[in-house]
């Protein structure tokens, strides 16, 4: 093989596994599994946001308090795969009986143009309100989520089992130079195998 050809498919191989490595904190996030919420420990996010792991347990520094919880402005918008992200949040709360645990990210974009840009990467999410939602129920009888068929719980907080939610919303109004968020939720009754699939790092040690 010529030199020439040699280093031509090796740069589309370089070329190959950089996008790859690219998409895996966005693609990752998506899933709203347990390696979602890690993404804040990888790049570009880990030159934002200080964080400590130990014995599988992460936890975020600094930041500042919300109403709900705690999050983390950027100085400077950063782009991850078109989402142009301007800061993180996470939240734990228990209302009504039910606990809902959020985490995600504020972006300049708006619902529509997050969902439009999910969209491009297969990630179709159903209207519910005026929020865009996959929800998702926990079966303890298979041990894994469901995706909700459906209609009569959205919107509704649900109290007798676990429900997890990827949600595209509203940025609040006091977050500047934000329009929308891209939300992993769990609430409900969220039992400590559902709170496994996707925070472990939130389970009683």
């Amino acid at each position: 093989m010529k030199l020439s050809v040699w280093l031509s498919s090796l740069a589309m191989v370089i070329g190959s596994a950089n996008t790859l490595a690219a998409t895996t904190p966005l693609s990752n996030f998506l899933g709203c599994t347990d390696q979602s919420f890690p993404v804040v420990t990888q790049a570009p996010f880990d030159k934002l946001i200080s964080s400590v792991v130990e014995n599988g347990r992460i936890t975020l520094k600094a930041g500042t308090k919300s109403d709900m919880g705690q999050r983390w402005m950027f100085d400077k918008p950063v782009t991850v795969n078109g989402l142009v992200v301007t800061g993180f949040f996470a939240e734990d709360m228990d209302i009504k009986g039910s606990r809902i645990i959020n985490w995600g990210f504020y972006s300049q974009q708006t619902p529509g143009q997050i969902a439009a840009l999910l969209k491009t990467t297969g990630v179709d999410l159903p209207v519910a309100g005026e929020v865009l939602a996959r929800p998702e129920i926990w079966s303890e009888q298979h041990a894994t989520w469901q995706l909700e068929t459906s209609d009569a719980t959205a919107g509704k907080l649900v109290a007798d089992t676990s429900e997890r939610v990827l949600m595209v919303e509203p940025a609040p109004e006091d977050v500047a130079g934000s329009h929308g968020m891209l939300t992993c939720s769990l609430q409900g009754k969220v039992s400590q195998a559902a709170l496994k699939s996707s925070r472990p790092d939130l389970l009683a040690r």
